[in-house]
């Protein structure tokens, strides 16, 4: 049966009561905070009808409602006003977003932490990813006379550096002929088509220097493989205690061992369904379907990093959740994430090809 006007009014002022104060939400309380001009007496028989259709729970047989999932379910889909974000919230954002950092697992990474103190929720972001990327340009820059910057970037636009200590001096000369080397036999190539035959190549091209160049193949290796892998990053797990549904030491234990496991992570993403319409998805209790997850929620939408990489940003925290501020935040994240890395990855020059020009920056060791 449909909710009348009456019932819905009743149905919000409960969910927003309990996403504030944590508490049952009372019909005394109802009459005394809205403007429904109805007695308790009134409210109570409606909270009744709402209980029995689903809607809310009753914890303790003298106290007020809370809201179930389902409660929660259309409150989200029916009831939520939108969030507008300060101009606080949308200027910290901004800020992670457009710092002069260029590697994309560090521009996620600082923004999901920036979102994360926003929300005052663990948010985990998910790095965009092509399978088998194509090799597209590798450079070699010294950064001191021991240390060499090894750059590498796919055919996606996505990028890696790495740093090798060497044991002696390698001159300018040496590292142009080894990146030169590197470029004509292994550029356009997968990391799977990295086989002996194009090694030797690269060997022969080179002469010298055997050993500073297998350690260089190992880096370019090492940095293509984590260009395909599927990185994820969870920041503020910490913010979990704040809410009192954590205060269980078991409660605790399990959502920590979920956001400190790798696996766990990956099978939260593993077990999402198709969500690539880049529209804000919100998952309640027992609609996630890990267990670990089954008295939380996940906010998450896509973003996109050029026309083919398509990556996720996300919150976790409890089914009582500000979800108003949180969805509006999402949505603002991977719209704004989106816009500048479209902007990163499609317009020339790409990240690489700056790098090249030697505008480097402090890579991975």
């Amino acid at each position: 049966m449909p909710l009348d006007e009456r019932k819905k009014s009743i149905l919000r002022a409960i969910v927003e009561g309990y996403i504030q104060n944590a508490e049952p939400v009372g019909s005394r309380s109802i009459a005394k905070n809205t403007d429904l001009n109805l007695s308790p007496a009134t409210i109570r028989n409606e909270m009744g009808d709402l209980e029995e259709m689903g809607f809310l729970l009753q914890p303790h047989t003298s106290s007020g409602r809370i809201p179930s999932s389902q409660g929660f379910r259309f409150y989200v889909d029916s009831l939520m006003e939108r969030y507008r974000m300060t101009n606080a919230e949308i200027q910290q954002l901004q800020d992670a977003m457009f710092h002069k950092i260029r590697e994309l697992d560090k521009i996620v990474k600082d923004v999901s932490a920036t979102f994360s103190n926003i929300t005052n929720l663990p948010t985990f972001g998910v790095l965009p990813t092509i399978s088998y990327g194509v090799i597209k340009a590798i450079k070699l820059v010294s950064v001191d006379g021991k240390t060499l910057m090894v750059i590498v970037s796919d055919s996606s636009g996505l990028i890696k550096n790495k740093l090798l200590r060497l044991k002696t001096p390698i001159s300018e000369t040496m590292v142009e002929e080894i990146t030169q080397a590197l470029n004509q036999h292994l550029v356009g190539y997968t990391r799977s088509e990295m086989n002996l035959d194009r090694v030797i190549e690269v060997i022969n091209a080179v002469g010298d220097n055997h050993e500073i160049l297998s350690s260089v193949l190992e880096l370019v290796n090492e940095a293509i493989s984590e260009i395909d892998r599927r990185e994820i990053y969870m920041e503020g797990s910490s913010n979990i205690l704040r809410f009192p549904e954590y205060n269980e030491i078991t409660k605790i234990k399990e959502i920590f061992e979920f956001f400190d496991d790798k696996q766990g992570l990956e099978s939260l993403v593993n077990h999402l369904p198709s969500i690539s319409d880049g529209k804000v998805k919100v998952f309640i209790g027992d609609e996630n379907q890990l267990p670990q997850l089954k008295n939380n929620s996940v906010v998450l939408s896509t973003y996109k990093a050029g026309a083919n990489l398509t990556g996720i940003i996300g919150v976790v925290g409890p089914v009582r959740m500000d979800y108003a501020r949180v969805v509006s935040g999402v949505e603002f994240f991977s719209k704004q994430l989106e816009k500048m890395l479209s902007q990163e990855f499609e317009t020339e020059p790409l990240p690489i090809q700056k790098q090249l020009n030697g505008k480097t920056s402090k890579g991975d060791e």
